[in-house]
């Protein structure tokens, strides 16, 4: 009788229905971050920042956007999905952020991953987000960030390096800190 095999996909759907629930304690391994809690900002020192590779997509309004247009600015990047719930519980701290720091210079965006855009603009429009969200169901931006799930959020520094990444939920006090320390810079 030939043993039976586990299947890999298998693995990868239940990983990622408890990534949707923001409960996950995950370790990012090559990069130095070890993640305690799903809500806790992990906050990355200087000598172990990386730079995402560049990139052009299409907002989801269907206007080119590109990485570039971000340079220089500290940047809040969301990666999520109208279907998440997490995601939807996040949006109205991430639009509140949004408010208090677009005038300050930060700069926002999101990326849709694993959605429609009929979805992705009707979430868009219920919450009045106010800053552009990359339409990217194949989510090779999301490889690009190395996300592991949604929802996830990161603070880009000034030169383009990823200087805090928050796993889960948005949480208002975690993520004004992480960029307030990237205004001090």
């Amino acid at each position: 009788m030939k043993p039976r095999h586990f299947p890999v996909y298998l693995l990868g759907l239940a990983l990622l229905a408890s990534a949707c629930t923001g409960k996950s304690g995950a370790a990012i391994n090559g990069t130095g971050i070890t993640v305690a809690s799903s809500y806790d900002i992990q906050k990355v020192p200087p000598a172990k920042r990386w730079r995402p590779p560049a990139w052009t997509a299409t907002d989801l309004n269907g206007t080119d956007i590109s990485s570039r247009e971000f340079g220089g600015a500290i940047t809040v990047v969301n990666f999520w999905a109208s279907w998440c719930g997490p995601c939807r519980q996040e949006q109205p701290v991430l639009d509140k952020l949004y408010a208090d720091y677009s005038s300050k210079g930060v700069k926002f965006f999101g990326v849709n991953i694993r959605d429609t855009r009929v979805n992705a603009l009707a979430h868009t429009n219920e919450f009045r987000v106010g800053y552009p969200s990359v339409f990217n169901p194949d989510q090779t931006l999301a490889f690009k960030y190395r996300v592991l799930y949604i929802p996830e959020t990161y603070v880009i520094d000034r030169n383009g390096r990823v200087a805090a990444r928050e796993f889960g939920v948005t949480h208002d006090v975690a993520m004004r800190a992480a960029i307030d320390a990237e205004l001090a810079r």
